[in-house]
């Protein structure tokens, strides 16, 4: 039978961030009946109540739907890749060179990344471009 450790002042656990809206790291900063009830979170070094990770601010916890779970799994990027893809028509689609010039929102085709959104334009020569596997940054307009 294993004993549960007493929590003191200063020991690390898992909450429920404010700012950060995610589970991270935080320092216990006061305890009453045993329990941690203020916390600093490590990240963003926010001080407020402790709260179970996946925890409303009233404290209660969020069990995850499955449409809940898939549509947070995405990041902003990839969602913007799906809803731009979805309205350009196939045939506005370009395929990437080197040598052509890109502006923000044009859906490109990669022989090795597949299709893709560009994010922006870095500067003259470089742009960011969304793919499924990640972004990547590419060079446009040499030539």
């Amino acid at each position: 039978m294993s004993e549960k450790k007493q929590l003191d002042v200063g020991d690390e656990v898992v909450a429920m961030g404010t700012k950060c809206k995610a589970p991270t790291v935080h320092v216990v900063e006061v305890i009453k009946n045993d329990k941690a009830t203020k916390v600093m979170c490590k990240s963003c070094m926010s001080s407020h109540r402790y709260r179970k990770p996946g925890a409303d601010k009233d404290g209660t916890v969020k069990k995850a739907t499955k449409t809940a779970t898939k549509a947070s799994s995405k990041t902003k990027e990839e969602r913007k890749l799906a809803r731009v893809i979805k309205k350009t028509e196939e045939e506005d689609y370009k395929n990437y060179t080197m040598t052509e010039g890109f502006t923000k929102n044009d859906v490109i085709v990669h022989d090795k990344f597949g299709t893709g959104v560009v994010l922006e334009v870095i500067n003259p020569r470089k742009i960011s471009v969304v793919f499924d596997e990640g972004v990547k940054t590419l060079i446009h307009n040499q030539g």
